[in-house]
């Protein structure tokens, strides 16, 4: 993240609440072009999963999350 923040696509400031916690914020400037690209996958999310039911649906999140789970070392 600090590349992103030098380069000016993030702002970073400390949380007056709690001070171990750095609040990381997408830059005025940068805001129109990242909001384009994540409506971009959003739409394309949106198509492929509309056509399932809502039990497809559900099983094709929580085997997303248990290969999340396995990726990460914790698979059950």
């Amino acid at each position: 993240m600090s590349n992103l923040s030098h380069k000016g696509v993030v702002d970073r400031c400390k949380d007056d609440a709690d001070c171990r916690r750095t609040i990381m914020s997408i830059t005025e400037a940068n805001r129109e072009a990242v909001d384009a690209w994540l409506a971009h996958g959003c739409r394309t999310w949106r198509s492929a999963l509309e056509p399932l039911t809502s039990e497809q649906r559900r099983m094709f999140v929580e085997t997303l999350r248990a290969y999340e789970r396995a990726v990460a070392g914790d698979a059950e």
